[in-house]
């Protein structure tokens, strides 16, 4: 069984938010017991979650995080899944992500078994009781969250939809530069792509933050190359 730490009732109203204290608990897990916060570490982080075990587009999507986990690393991410199942399926699920998928699942898979955490991560409507909140589960998370344990990237996927993982990577690389940077990124960009000055930045102050240059088509519109990039 899973315990969310502290106020629960700070999450029974408003959904989570970007810039939201990601919930802390203790969970269960295949590698053991875990207290989420407790191993975060001071990096960034990902959760993704599932409503269920032994589905066809969640052992697809549990693999692609697997075989992804080097790109993850790479940016100093760390990694962990949760389903509302028992440990003990999510050991034979994992067995068959592995056979399935060609990959090896090496993070944590939280077994939410009467779906708590889904419920302060959103999942589960308010008033929802008992095992009836487990079983109405339908969708997914991925959530972000930064080196100080706030959630700067939340979405939300129906179980029937695969998500593009390749597309959270991309997210992550615009999250760690524009930390860092004072920049945003336009649509669809990719990593070395230029990037935009952001708007409370004065010219003033750009010429010495960017020393590549930006060029001014509007004074809002600032486009300059990307500067170098860190990950957290």
């Amino acid at each position: 069984m899973a315990t969310p730490d502290g106020d629960e009732d700070l999450y029974k109203g408003a959904p989570l938010q970007v810039g939201d204290e990601a919930p802390n608990f203790t969970c269960d897990s295949h590698l053991g017991m875990i207290t989420f916060h407790e191993v975060l570490d001071g990096q960034f982080s990902m959760l993704v979650t599932f409503p269920n075990d032994f589905e066809a587009v969640a052992t697809t999507e549990l693999g692609m995080i697997a075989k992804l986990q080097e790109e993850f690393e790479a940016r100093n991410v760390k990694l962990f899944a949760l389903s509302a199942d028992t440990k003990g399926n999510h050991r034979r699920w994992i067995e068959d992500v592995e056979e399935l998928q060609d990959c090896k699942i090496t993070f944590p898979l939280f077994a939410d078994v009467d779906g708590s955490v889904s419920r302060v991560y959103g999942l589960v409507r308010p008033g929802t009781v008992g095992n009836a909140a487990k079983s109405i589960i339908s969708a997914g998370l991925i959530v972000i969250i930064d080196l100080d344990k706030r959630i700067r990237f939340i979405s939300q996927y129906p179980s029937s939809t695969g998500r593009n993982f390749y597309e959270i990577l991309r997210v992550i690389d615009s999250l760690q530069l524009t930390l860092f940077h004072s920049v945003a990124t336009p649509a669809n960009w990719m990593q070395g792509e230029d990037v935009f000055v952001r708007n409370d930045i004065s010219a003033t102050a750009a010429g010495a933050m960017f020393p590549k240059g930006f060029v001014a088509i509007k004074e809002w519109f600032r486009i300059t190359p990307q500067p170098d990039t860190k990950t957290g």
